[in-house]
């Protein structure tokens, strides 16, 4: 694994990593999940490089290694993890390895984001795993009630108390920027999710025309199978794929949102995702 940093202004920079195989001709950039660090997707990474596919995870700014300072001072807004980070390692990537075959890998608020990065298109395939509108009414019954709890009162309390959203102190999720957070949740009470607050000349999803995989999870709390089925259909003029995750399919008892980092599904879903790298 080679660090290396991408650097966005005199302030900020993007820490990265990249795990090489030297006689790869594909590289994959990973887009991590909302407050994911990229040292999770690590065993994914190497599994990838160690089977002939070379990656590039990071972290947006205002996470993990990418946090310069104090989060309270950190004004990235969360359109600008694609828009700016996620464009950076993109742009970053193709001046590198021009010669590569240039694959986009998001999770869940990741695979979001490829459609705010104005050079998505020119990735040669898009492989997204519980990428999904966080829109509350896409989940049913008593979690239903929690989404909504949570959108409209729980998130823009944290954010009032504390400055930012402290996720570390609850959650496995690090802790986000304030303006991550309140856009996030903007989105998240919207039926038309990012797509209604972002204006149309910042949106990529309908230029991307490359063959498209979008997988869903039958037991994801965080990516209901409708909510994935939503964004997918927003890269309208992408080659697109679907398929659905059964955790019976897999000898499993659960899946779940955050199965990437997990090595029991080494020979199962990690080698769906790299036969589709290939595809």
């Amino acid at each position: 694994m080679h660090l290396f940093q991408i650097n966005i202004n005199e302030q900020e920079s993007i820490k990265c990593s990249l795990y090489n195989d030297t006689s790869s001709d594909t590289m994959v950039i990973i887009a991590s999940a909302a407050g994911v660090l990229q040292s999770f997707y690590r065993k994914l990474a190497q599994f990838f490089q160690t089977n002939g596919t070379s990656v590039v995870t990071f972290d947006y700014t205002g996470i993990g290694k990418s946090l310069n300072g104090n989060i309270k001072k950190e004004n990235s807004s969360l359109a600008n993890w694609g828009n700016r980070d996620l464009e950076a390692v993109i742009i970053h990537t193709i001046k590198t390895f021009p010669h590569h075959k240039l694959i986009l890998l998001g999770h869940s608020i990741g695979g979001q984001l490829i459609g705010l990065a104005p050079s998505s298109y020119k990735a040669d395939k898009i492989i997204l795993v519980a990428a999904q509108s966080g829109y509350w009414k896409f989940w049913k019954g008593v979690s239903k009630i929690r989404m909504w709890i949570n959108w409209y009162f729980l998130v823009p309390a944290l954010i009032k108390v504390f400055g930012h959203l402290p996720s570390k102190k609850f959650s496995r999720m690090e802790s986000l920027p304030k303006n991550v957070a309140e856009e996030w949740a903007k989105w998240c009470r919207s039926s038309d999710y990012l797509f209604a607050n972002v204006s149309y000349n910042k949106l990529y999803f309908d230029r991307i025309k490359c063959k498209l995989t979008s997988i869903s999870i039958d037991d994801d709390f965080f990516a209901p199978k409708k909510s994935v089925s939503w964004l997918t259909a927003k890269f309208e003029n992408a080659g697109i794929k679907r398929l659905h995750l059964f955790p019976k399919d897999f000898n499993a008892l659960k899946i779940g949102h955050f199965s990437l980092n997990n090595e029991k599904f080494k020979n199962s879903i990690w080698n769906i995702l790299w036969e589709e790298t290939d595809n």
